[in-house]
């Protein structure tokens, strides 16, 4: 990837990051899941509200209010986000 390393890199391990939660909480792995997300979500922030075309803005108010969801004792039913292009 030619942005690993370059300007780029946060946006791309943001969404990395974010996928990795959605995989841990399909895993039933709150920990992970949370850890992931929070990330994910930070690393994202700087490129609100879309980037290289994609609408960054749904998707990290998404992980928030999964994260929100989270606190609760009970394992909540969420539905994953589809990240789409503008």
């Amino acid at each position: 990837m030619k942005d690993r390393k370059g300007p780029e890199a946060l946006f791309y391990k943001g969404l990395i990051q974010v996928a990795a939660g959605c995989l841990h909480y399909s895993r039933h792995n709150r920990r992970g899941a949370v850890n992931k997300w929070r990330s994910g979500a930070d690393y994202l922030r700087p490129y609100l509200p879309r980037h290289k075309g994609i609408a960054l803005a749904p998707l990290v108010r998404s992980v928030d209010g999964y994260l929100e969801a989270m606190r609760g004792r009970e394992w909540p039913d969420l539905e994953m986000p589809l990240i789409g292009q503008e």
